[in-house]
């Protein structure tokens, strides 16, 4: 379906009574991502999104636990920020939401880690040492998949 076929189609959509609510609160969302990219240091904001806005309790979605600790950090001058810009938020709450990126489906564009001549030596000399064991085994799995240019 084309973009502008799905923008007919939600425009349409957001005139229903039915849904009007629903755009109406994502409209908020994204006008209070946009405030939040303004106030917010500017390595954090590229790290986080507005998740939730629930009477006055803002939820912030942080891609991981350290990015998490340090917006926890900021959150009484953001919670103040947001207050000076009009919307009656109460309290910041933060989780840890991250984020996934779609793996590119050509393969050809993953990038092959090669295990050089000597290092595939010392490994077989290795595996030729070690007595029968599950790292043996794991070293011998290694080597085959080199040898067959396999990652």
């Amino acid at each position: 379906m084309s973009a502008r076929k799905i923008n007919f189609y939600l425009g349409s959509l957001r005139l229903t009574p039915e849904h009007q609510r629903l755009f109406n609160y994502a409209d908020k969302l994204a006008l209070m991502q946009q405030v939040f990219v303004k106030i917010a240091p500017p390595r954090l904001a590229q790290r986080c999104t507005v998740g939730a806005f629930v009477e006055g309790a803002l939820t912030l979605c942080a891609d991981n636990g350290a990015i998490a600790a340090k917006l926890r950090q900021t959150l009484p001058s953001l919670l103040l920020k947001f207050q000076a810009t009009g919307y009656e938020v109460t309290s910041i709450k933060v989780a840890v939401q991250a984020r996934y990126k779609l793996i590119d489906s050509n393969r050809e564009s993953v990038k092959r880690r090669r295990i050089g001549s000597a290092g595939l030596a010392n490994l077989n000399n290795l595996a030729t040492e070690l007595p029968q064991s599950p790292l043996k085994n794991a070293i011998r799995s290694l080597l085959k998949r080199q040898t067959r240019g396999e990652e």
